[in-house]
């Protein structure tokens, strides 16, 4: 290869985004996003095949040069296309914002309303509705975990 060409492919840099409905969570240079989208863990790199599809609700970590980001991530959409990564979530947090008790008390909160769903309701409005509780608990379970393995304290 020229010294051109390794010249421009050095100068190349993976960027990632994690936007909520409210705000940009991290908007940056990346040298590694690891995510879990719907086929599994995927790790991406600089130059990596475009990608398109679901991320589950579980933790996002960057990596940034001797910097690693955590942040506990709802379930959304996730996207890899030009050294671009996208995560569009509803909730993206990273562990020391997240309060372990008010997020235990989602979860309470979660199990209660899918036990208190009503049998008379017809079944596709029931299940529609123990599938939306499902996964209010998940994504409040997913943010107590990461809290607990990645938070200062």
């Amino acid at each position: 290869m020229s010294e051109e060409g390794n010249q421009q492919q050095e100068g190349r840099q993976l960027f990632c985004r994690v936007i909520t409905p409210e705000k940009v969570i991290y908007d940056g240079e990346a040298d590694l996003v690891v995510a879990r989208i719907a086929d599994g863990d995927i790790g991406v790199k600089r130059d990596h095949a475009p990608v398109v599809s679901t991320v589950e609700p579980r933790e996002v970590r960057i990596y940034q040069d001797d910097e690693k980001y955590v942040f506990a991530t709802s379930d959304g959409f996730f996207k890899v296309s030009e050294n671009l990564v996208q995560i569009l979530v509803e909730e993206a947090m990273p562990p020391d914002e997240i309060d372990v008790e008010e997020t235990e008390s989602r979860v309470e909160e979660a199990e209660n309303e899918l036990s208190e769903v009503s049998e008379e309701n017809d079944e596709e409005e029931g299940n529609r509705q123990r599938e939306e509780i499902e996964r209010r608990r998940t994504v409040a379970e997913n943010l107590v975990r990461v809290a607990r393995e990645h938070g200062e304290g």
